[in-house]
């Protein structure tokens, strides 16, 4: 008999904590009441805290993609020249908004397997002065890649341009340091390391991308995809645009209340941890990483590429079957579609004890589909890269 799905290991969403489905449970708060007022107040000065910045918060009301498409819809001018890296679904993904609203891209790609270096950017931006936005993905969920995001957002600022950065994935689980590293907008999701359902799309917006927004031609007002709306409505005048989630507040106050108390430095050493067990476990057990160094790899979901003859989706259902584990695959309509599996760790499940289910489920699997791992030298090496207590 199949079992019901217990670990919820994906990619995100993620596992919610205790706390946070309590505040889900909550009786409804009306948007205008104080008491609502106050808590999305406070979840702003949690976010900035969260981000290390002084810059607006602004919380858009639906998915982290709403904000990302929002940016380009308010941003652009018809031929205004963005830098777009791409190393994967979301920066490929992104040159889309950008050429919908009228931008010209100018791609920086690598292969799906690894990130772009310093290097090879600065050249691009070297060679394309009229480019006035740079466009970063600080990580590749879909890869299990991760950008040198400090340096690469420090070479735009050095350039004198515009760094907008899609962190959706992992803001949280190692620094974004958005004021020090010179970063104009910066667009979170609550559903991933954070630990609250999907339903918001929270970014940072700094003083030149305000002018930037109110700059345009055009700029786009009285619109669900409207940026400026908030600043001048919410921002400036305490009225809100639309009626406001109040519950996916409530649940991502808690979440990133929680988050603040454990503390950032904390967090990141839980990830880094985690992240590095899980990919020793992987190796040792005889399966091969997907990024192609270990210095690429993201320390919120292990990529692992799936064996010659093993169908991914059948793998994935048997750890469900077998073990009550769900973990992600690679995604549909893309190169890299059937070619990885992906073991989440994000929130509650960035943990020592999740990490020898994830990979005895995912070990036992593939040797009942027909695979020979060695499921316990996997275990063996994850424990032995765990911090010391």
């Amino acid at each position: 008999m199949a079992r019901a799905i217990e670990f919820i290991m994906t990619a995100g969403p993620v596992e919610l904590s205790d706390r946070v489905r309590s505040a889900l449970g909550g009786q409804l708060l009306f948007h205008y009441s104080q008491p609502f007022v106050d808590l999305y107040r406070d979840t702003e000065d949690k976010f900035r805290r969260f981000l290390k910045t002084d810059n607006d918060i602004v919380m858009m009301q639906g998915e982290a993609l709403l904000g990302l498409e929002a940016i380009s819809c308010c941003g652009l001018d018809e031929g205004d020249v963005v830098i777009n890296v791409e190393s994967g679904h979301f920066g490929a993904g992104n040159r889309y908004f950008v050429e919908k609203y009228g931008g010209t891209v100018i791609p920086v790609e690598t292969a799906w397997n690894t990130v772009v270096e310093p290097e090879q950017l600065e050249a691009v931006i070297k060679a394309h002065p009229e480019a006035k936005i740079l466009w970063l993905v600080h990580c590749e969920t879909p890869c299990g890649t991760q950008a040198d995001l400090e340096t690469l957002a420090k070479l735009g600022k050095q350039y004198g341009m515009l760094v907008f950065v899609d962190s959706v994935s992992c803001a949280g689980s190692s620094p974004v340091e958005v004021d020090a590293w010179g970063i104009d907008i910066v667009s979170v999701g609550s559903q991933k390391v954070l630990g609250a359902p999907p339903g918001l799309s929270a970014m940072s917006v700094s003083k030149a991308a305000w002018d930037l927004f109110s700059g345009v031609e055009r700029p786009n007002r009285y619109s669900y995809l409207s940026i400026l709306d908030w600043k001048e409505l919410w921002l400036e005048k305490e009225v809100w645009p639309y009626t406001t989630s109040t519950t996916d507040v409530a649940a991502l106050n808690a979440a990133v209340s929680e988050y603040l108390e454990v503390g950032h430095e904390e967090h990141f050493r839980r990830y880094a941890e985690i992240g590095r067990a899980v990919r020793a476990g992987v190796a040792a057990m005889g399966l091969r990483l997907w990024p192609d160094k270990e210095e690429h790899a993201c320390n919120v979901a292990t990529a692992v590429t799936v064996p010659e003859g093993i169908d991914d989706e059948r793998l994935r259902r048997l750890m469900v079957e077998k073990f009550g584990v769900l973990i992600s695959g690679s995604l549909f309509n893309t190169p890299i579609h059937g070619k990885l599996v992906r073991l989440g760790h994000m929130g509650r499940t960035c943990s020592p004890a999740y990490g020898v289910v994830a990979l005895t489920a995912l070990g036992d699997s593939l040797n009942a589909m027909g695979c020979r791992l060695d499921v316990g030298a996997g275990v063996d090496a994850f424990l032995t890269q765990l911090d010391p207590v």
